[in-house]
């Protein structure tokens, strides 16, 4: 719920310059993104926007910005994933509270064939100057679609790896690195990390947060979280519904075994939770796996898990170590008991 007594609307005039021009090929939703992004940081170490203060109507920027209303909506998605906006249905994007929690990485289909299409770059020994393969062809080889290759090409294009002439697309540098990324959307983590706390505290027939309160503990977006409830829902975990009745566990199998790592994952939030404060370090790798009795390989794991939702830091050096940055949430203290909704009626 809104707190601040005073929040006003940001008019777009106040956000200039605005994003005019794209380059042939290039990815709007980043460019507008990255600018908005820093207009916020920006404008938020200034004092001259403070948290709660209401963004522009979609409509409004989309104009200003010579995009669509459905491009806006793409990017307010993304900012609010970065943890510096909220959206709330009926109310609008507003800034948020800036809580210095590192919001979930995005690990999208686009960065997974943008990564694909340079490690082919390089297995195939090509050079500046070469002329790039066809995207139908391209899609063949690394298995995803043509839409979803040709938005990798222009965030490389954006990068500067590629370049577009004469509807032609050509190697400008193979001077870049590979990342090791995993082929999960941000909605499948979600979903992985919700089904995680669904096995450990709650039973067949109970009631999940609400949405909001769910994209709070996991600080994500409220559609990332309605999207990864939809893909349980199709797993058959959850059940949905519009209105009081809310999300219902219908499916819990308490039996699946889950990962050694996201076991421990737990198991050390439990510890944070109960004996350290904000700025603790914890024990080291070592000591963890003998206190779990599990690999180092598993601990760091676990403790990579943490780092993504923004509750641990890593330090390097002699006085470095791993160190608390956020207290988890007991999800118990939002865990609701799902009443039969006639005998809400009825009361």
């Amino acid at each position: 719920m809104i707190q601040q007594s005073t929040p006003r609307q940001i008019t777009v005039a106040e956000m200039s310059p605005h994003v005019h021009s794209f380059a042939p090929g290039e990815n709007k939703v980043n460019k507008i993104s990255k600018w908005l992004i820093a207009w916020i940081e920006k404008s938020l170490k200034s004092g001259s926007i403070k948290p709660y203060d209401f963004l522009p109507q979609k409509g409004d920027l989309a104009f200003h910005t010579g995009v669509s209303k459905g491009t806006i909506q793409n990017v307010f998605r993304l900012v609010e994933d970065y943890g510096l906006v909220e959206s709330k249905q009926k109310v609008g994007t507003y800034i948020a509270e800036q809580k210095h929690k590192a919001p979930a990485k995005l690990t999208s289909k686009r960065e997974l064939a943008a990564e694909s299409i340079k490690k082919y770059l390089l297995e195939n020994n090509y050079k500046a100057g070469d002329y790039l393969i066809s995207i139908r062809k391209l899609s063949r080889i690394i298995q995803l679609s043509p839409a979803t290759i040709r938005i990798a090409i222009s965030s490389l294009i954006s990068e500067n790896i590629i370049k577009k002439e004469n509807n032609v697309f050509i190697i400008n540098t193979v001077d870049f690195n590979i990342q090791n990324i995993q082929p999960r959307t941000l909605v499948e983590k979600i979903a992985e990390k919700i089904k995680t706390q669904i096995m450990y505290n709650y039973n067949t027939g109970e009631k999940l947060p609400a949405n909001f309160e769910l994209a709070k503990t996991f600080n994500v977006s409220i559609k990332t979280i309605h999207d990864s409830i939809k893909l349980l829902s199709k797993e058959g975990l959850l059940f949905t519904r519009r209105g009081r009745y809310g999300t219902i566990v219908i499916n819990n199998n308490k039996q699946k075994t889950l990962y050694n790592y996201e076991r421990v994952e737990v198991q050390i939030k439990d510890y944070i939770r109960k004996n350290c404060e904000i700025g603790a370090k914890l024990p080291s790798i070592i000591e963890q796996s003998k206190k779990y009795n599990v690999s180092a390989k598993t601990i760091k794991k676990a403790l990579d898990s943490l780092s993504e939702e923004g509750y641990v830091t890593f330090v390097r050096g002699r006085y470095g170590g791993t160190f608390i940055t956020d207290i988890p949430q007991n999800t118990d203290a939002y865990k609701w008991l799902a009443i039969n909704p006639d005998f809400i009626s009825n009361t």
